[in-house]
């Protein structure tokens, strides 16, 4: 009987200025924004350690100290907390191969700025029937509520495999919207690779050429606070669907 894989390590993006949240994120990273009096990440961390993942590594850069101070090495919550310092200009690339020596064989790769309840086990069944190092979860936006409305960045075939990937979403074909929750391959990263490169223009647009780009599609919907309206939207959705937050252990 075939032993299904594990994924034990979440790997967050956390080093961006956020600049479509000022000023709010002029004092504090992104991920660190309040959300109905908590942190953003809060919410995040909490539904990683829903799905049975306990350690976690950020990827740090612009006010690093307010990640950092605030989650420590993670003991307070019950998890172990790792970090990887770069500078605010790194592109998320450069991020995850700095990270290189930190990274487990196989990760939960992540945005520090989406909210989506995660269904790991059904996540790692459908990479692997894919058989490929690299699947991103993609939302099918049949209703229209992506981060930009109805407009879709990529297509998916009937295989699962992601066949286009277009940023300014004009491509005939489209039918989702690339929202993160990688499940990756520590494999397909060239630690020797140079250059200050984006993650998803330079590797992923390179798997996806080559056919190893899977996706897992999901009609679940995600939430994203890249500007203060979807703070607002993400805000009230938690309240009215009851999203927890991470506690610290016998405390708050």
């Amino acid at each position: 009987m075939h032993k299904q894989m594990t994924i034990q390590q979440a790997v967050i993006f956390a080093g961006g200025r956020g600049e479509r949240l000022r000023p709010i994120t002029d004092g504090i990273p992104k991920p660190m924004v309040p959300v109905n009096g908590r942190p953003f990440t809060d919410y995040l961390m909490r539904s990683l350690v829903n799905s049975g993942i306990r350690r976690i590594l950020f990827l740090v850069g612009y006010r690093a100290d307010a990640i950092m101070g605030y989650y420590g090495d993670g003991r307070e919550f019950g998890l172990r907390i790792d970090y990887s310092v770069g500078t605010e200009d790194d592109l998320t690339g450069r991020r995850l191969l700095d990270a290189y020596e930190k990274l487990e064989d196989r990760f939960l790769l992540l945005y520090g700025d989406n909210y989506w309840t995660i269904p790991l086990d059904k996540m790692i069944f459908n990479y692997e029937r894919i058989g490929v190092p690299v699947t991103t979860t993609v939302f099918s936006n049949k209703q229209g509520t992506g981060e930009y409305g109805s407009g879709n960045n990529v297509a998916v075939d009937h295989r699962g495999k992601v066949v286009a990937y277009d940023k300014n979403r004009r491509m005939e074909g489209l039918n989702g919207i690339d929202i993160g929750f990688f499940l990756v391959d520590r494999k397909v990263l060239d630690r020797a690779e140079e250059g200050n490169i984006s993650f998803e223009e330079k590797i992923l647009a390179r798997l996806a050429a080559d056919g190893r780009l899977g996706a897992f599609v999901s009609d679940e919907q995600y939430y994203f606070i890249t500007s203060p309206g979807d703070l607002i939207r993400f805000e009230k959705a938690s309240r009215e669907k009851g999203f927890a937050c991470l506690r610290r252990e016998g405390g708050e």
